[in-house]
């Protein structure tokens, strides 16, 4: 009968994963685009809700559905936001030209 043997071998050691850093303007940029995105989805959603309002007053599942639309987009949009805010922290000053 054979025996296994079980050899462990050490392990690699991990280095920590290097993001590039962004600077201050580069992050600010970033959320003027985002917001502009949410802007946008969220002008869209509102005015389908209106058109909704006015056509089919009592369609609770269109109107509903135009809510929960901007719901998720505030939500998105909320996200997106704190994460920037993240790299924020980390940002650095852009070089002077």
């Amino acid at each position: 009968m054979h025996s296994a043997k079980i050899v462990q071998f050490p392990a690699a050691k991990q280095r920590p994963v290097q993001t590039p850093t962004k600077t201050v303007q580069e992050v600010g940029e970033d959320a003027l685009v985002r917001t502009g995105e949410a802007h946008g989805d969220i002008c869209i959603f509102r005015s389908d809700l209106r058109l909704m309002l006015e056509r089919t007053p009592n369609d609770r599942k269109q109107i509903s559905a135009r809510i929960l639309a901007l719901r998720e987009t505030f939500k998105e949009a909320e996200l997106q936001l704190v994460k920037l805010l993240q790299e924020m922290r980390t940002a650095t000053p852009a070089e002077a030209s």
